[in-house]
């Protein structure tokens, strides 16, 4: 499923600016240069392997492509786990500690499956609080990565830019004696930090946005769930978690027993 407000934005810019170069020329094939095209993208890929290992940096784009996928984390869903935490806590008061071990095998969801297994085991409420805020901290640092070296890669591509500009004025000097041959050097000089500028404003520094931006709610959700996990621990009653975690929501999305979810 697509990101409709990604899609819409990229889309939208693009079209803009084809409906611009449009309007001035039926020859787009002048906005066209593959030495540029090369120099910017090529230079700005090999430069960010260079400062970052080739893992990470194959996980920035994934994170990249990513962007364009809807994410499913919503006040919608944010409600409905607080729902889901009041009939684990139900499940808990009747079942004991054999309903967490049971939870943590029915969910796929990594991090419930994780702090629900640890709980199991008859760790402290401090100890599963202390590794679930760890795991949630180091999760987001570790992903946070990915935004970091493609807002690196969106400072780079003007750079990278002006690079192409600079051997495009050099072609040109270089033909100063027929003028005729003057036109691919400036072509390459104009378009070099047109596609630097592009890459940057409309892939890298958006995406770098975004990813940080996922991330986050991610890590708001998780949070939430470690609450709800240690409220079940100290067995706190139905109403009490409701209150608790919806405390953690926007007023107009917070669960209600009264009127279901």
């Amino acid at each position: 499923m697509i990101s409709f407000s990604s899609v819409l934005g990229i889309l939208l810019g693009l079209g803009l600016l084809f409906f611009s170069m449009r309007r001035e020329t039926d020859n787009l094939s002048v906005y066209l240069s593959y030495s540029s095209f090369l120099i910017v993208l090529g230079g700005t890929i090999t430069v960010t392997l260079v400062g970052f290992r080739a893992k990470y940096v194959w996980n920035a784009f994934l994170a990249l492509l990513k962007t364009y996928v809807y994410q499913g984390i919503t006040p919608k869903t944010l409600k409905k786990d607080v729902g889901t935490m009041i009939e684990w806590s139900r499940r808990v008061q009747s079942e004991g500690n054999m309903a967490l071990d049971a939870i943590s095998k029915e969910n796929k969801d990594g991090f419930i499956k994780y702090i629900f297994g640890l709980a199991s085991t008859g760790y402290s409420i401090e100890d599963i609080r202390t590794f679930g805020e760890t795991s949630i901290e180091e999760h987001y640092f570790r992903k946070l990565q990915s935004s970091s070296i493609l807002g690196s890669m969106g400072s780079m591509t003007p750079a990278l830019g002006l690079v192409g500009t600079l051997l495009g004025l050099i072609t040109m000097l270089g033909k100063l004696d027929d003028p005729s041959k003057l036109g691919p050097g400036l072509s390459m000089a104009l378009t070099a930090t047109l596609y630097g500028l592009l890459f940057a404003r409309f892939f890298f520094l958006p995406s770098s946005t975004k990813v940080k931006q996922t991330l986050s709610i991610e890590r708001f959700r998780n949070y939430l769930i470690l609450e709800g996990l240690i409220l079940l621990m100290e067995r706190r009653p139905a109403m009490y978690i409701q209150d608790r975690l919806n405390s953690f929501l926007d007023r107009d999305s917070q669960f209600s027993m009264k009127v279901g979810a």
